[in-house]
């Protein structure tokens, strides 16, 4: 990270500088050299510098660094290392100097003692209160739900009137292990975060319901995903059903997954229903040989679904993927190309929109239909892994589509032929 420092000291009024305050955090993270994380869209990242933004708030923070803050200038100022009049000058267009600030060699610095930073934000009952409302009246979670898991000490409210969801390693027996931290969800925006000293890797928010053997493990990208398929699925009577939320592009238990499957439980990928979804729930695959995957019908994750209010929003963008997955011809990619460019579409520029999308989740659902074929058939580990690398392939961002070989190989496998 390189120091931004600027000898001249203009003047800029105050209307000015309200003005780049409220810059889009976005636009200025591109503006930085800031790539997005392709799992997790809140997030970009940089040398140095891993950054949760939240646009609507106007806010980010770096885990690397565990601060954040507000505003164009505070990113500026935080990612580049400069000063005030330097961010606005990189903010208003102005050239600065990039050169590193040059250490004065007669001042030692002062080396202050790292503070051993708290596991957890501290729970705030007083803030209790809003905090259900939100979850129960917007994220519509049933209340025995909320106040369950809150009895057991498994979500909360901490000093900033944040949801707190605590997570926990996992025991063999599926039961809270040691205490690693919380994930917070704001109740006035969509900023995420972890509290600081939170080990992600080492533990995760979940829950179980039933009694007796496991009998499914749900795993989904959210603890309000986790609470949403739950409440969505109701009770069911046959053994004890966990709810793991990974964070998306997180980690796993993997150990105690793969001796759960050892001992007959059945784990099922209920990732979200876009493409970042789809591509983890491959890659988990890839970890765990025997699974089954389970996508929302309404919406991207199982808390719209819960809502009930819309449908999987899809961006123009999305069908260039879509037709470079399907490997449709250049005549084709031009053509589309030239509709996303425009403003709104056409009826039947919508049509064709719809039509690549139905064919390509056709396409995505052939995949699991024969990986599950094949497991059937008894397939060897690696023919399993190759199909898993198939869909990775096929599933990313920049995609890449089936080969002719691999389509024979498919449809043989489905049609036993």
């Amino acid at each position: 990270m390189q120091f931004i420092s600027n000898s001249k000291t203009p003047f800029y009024p105050p209307e000015i500088i309200d003005e780049v305050r409220q810059f889009d955090l976005e636009e200025v993270a591109q503006w930085l050299g800031m790539e997005r994380d392709c799992h997790d869209k809140k997030k970009w990242r940089i040398s140095g510098c891993t950054i949760s933004i939240d646009p609507e708030r106007g806010v980010f923070f770096d885990h690397l660094a565990q601060t954040g803050g507000g505003g164009a200038i505070s990113l500026v100022t935080h990612v580049l290392g400069c000063d005030f009049v330097s961010a606005m000058d990189f903010l208003w267009g102005k050239p600065v100097d990039l050169s590193p600030r040059k250490p004065n060699k007669n001042i030692l610095p002062k080396v202050k003692e790292l503070e051993k930073l708290p596991r957890c934000n501290r729970r705030a009952p007083d803030k209790w209160k809003d905090v259900k409302e939100y979850l129960i009246d917007r994220r519509v979670l049933p209340s025995y739900l909320v106040d369950t898991l809150h009895q057991q000490g498994k979500i909360d409210a901490d000093i900033c009137g944040n949801v707190m969801f605590f997570r926990y390693s996992i025991t063999e027996d599926f039961q809270i292990g040691e205490a690693v931290g919380a994930s917070l969800r704001s109740i006035s925006g969509n900023l995420k975060l972890l509290t600081p000293g939170t080990k992600r890797n080492e533990g995760w928010f979940f829950f179980g319901i039933g009694e007796g053997f496991v009998h499914k493990i749900f795993l989904v990208e959210s603890p309000i995903d986790a609470i949403s398929l739950a409440a969505l699925r109701g009770n069911y009577i046959y053994g004890r059903t966990i709810y793991i939320s990974v964070d998306g592009a997180g980690s796993i238990p993997r150990a105690i997954l793969t001796q759960a499957t050892q001992k007959g439980t059945t784990i099922i990928l209920a990732l979200d229903g876009d493409c970042p979804g789809e591509e983890m729930s491959w890659r988990i695959a890839k970890l765990l040989p025997r699974v089954l995957r389970l996508r929302p019908l309404l919406g991207k994750d199982w808390n719209e679904q819960l809502l009930g209010n819309r449908r999987y929003a899809l961006a123009k963008e999305d069908w260039l993927m879509f037709v470079k997955a399907l490997d449709r011809d250049e005549l084709t990619r031009q053509r589309i190309n030239r509709l996303v460019e425009q403003t709104t579409f056409s009826t039947a520029g919508r049509e064709m929109f719809l039509l690549d999308w139905k064919a390509y989740r056709k396409r995505q659902n052939q995949l699991w239909q024969w990986y599950r074929q094949a497991r059937t058939d008894g397939k060897s580990a690696g023919y399993l892994q190759r199909i898993v690398d198939i869909a990775i392939s096929f599933n990313q961002q920049q995609p890449i589509p089936l080969s002719k070989k691999a389509i024979e190989a498919m449809q043989k496998d489905l049609t036993g032929r």
